[in-house]
């Protein structure tokens, strides 16, 4: 009697279903439990303010070098610069003159819908360089990193140094991991040279050896040319 009971058909439905259920419950809590995975920040970069001596084209220049490197990181997502220039002059904003203060950019940022906003100012005073970079949060109106680097020397290694180099220390505070950019003097720049001097190595080469054909070939023309006959005297 107790062996019908043990294989009826309710009770060996019953025992399938609680094995699936057993089976299936561990993996839906482990899906559960897998972490989601963390959303890139969005930000945005400014025209670096021009002071001294610097040029408002070169400071132009370094922001977008300083932007390029943010977006290298892979870390952010970055606000295209004309998107930006397009929407401040929508609202009457310029980046220099009207919008140089944290209340300001920081009102900047919430018209684009960042979190937040990179804005600084490169300045000459003398022979050296200042190069002065802050991040403002976007919702609480405050500065919550500030780089600052003088540099005597030239221009260009603000480029390939100086930006880079606080583009990843700011990278790598916002995100809390180590970030690393490449410099403009051991990276792209380098190599780029090294492809410029090889094509004109290999452009000299070629022009030598097309040279040096002419020169064989006129001399084998020359050689193969006959001699004229003597002249026959009476």
């Amino acid at each position: 009697m107790s062996l019908k009971i043990f294989l009826s058909p309710s009770l060996i439905r019953f025992m399938l279903v609680v094995f699936c259920l057993s089976t299936i419950s561990p993996l839906t809590s482990g899906q559960q439990k897998r972490p989601a995975q963390k959303q890139r920040m969005n930000v945005a970069v400014l025209d670096f303010e021009s002071r001294g001596g610097v040029t408002k084209d070169d400071a132009a220049s370094l922001s977008d070098a300083f932007q390029g490197q943010i977006i290298e990181t892979n870390e952010f997502i970055v606000v295209d610069r004309n998107r930006i220039k397009a929407i401040l002059t929508e609202q009457g904003f310029q980046q220099s003159e009207a919008c140089s203060q944290v209340e300001c950019i920081a009102e900047v940022g919430k018209i684009l819908k960042v979190e937040k906003m990179f804005a600084g100012t490169i300045g000459m005073v003398g022979r050296i360089y200042t190069v002065n970079i802050q991040v403002v949060d976007v919702t609480t109106a405050q500065i919550t990193s500030n780089k600052s680097r003088r540099h005597d020397g030239d221009i260009e290694e603000l480029l390939t140094d100086i930006i880079p180099e606080i583009a990843a220390e700011m990278a790598s505070e916002l995100t809390g991991k180590e970030v690393e950019v490449a410099s403009g003097s051991s990276g792209g720049g380098s190599s780029w040279l090294w492809y410029v001097g090889g094509a004109v190595l290999i452009g000299g080469g070629a022009a030598a050896y097309l040279m040096m054909q002419k020169k064989d070939e006129s001399a084998t023309t020359t050689s193969a040319t006959p001699l004229p006959d003597s002249p026959n005297f009476p």
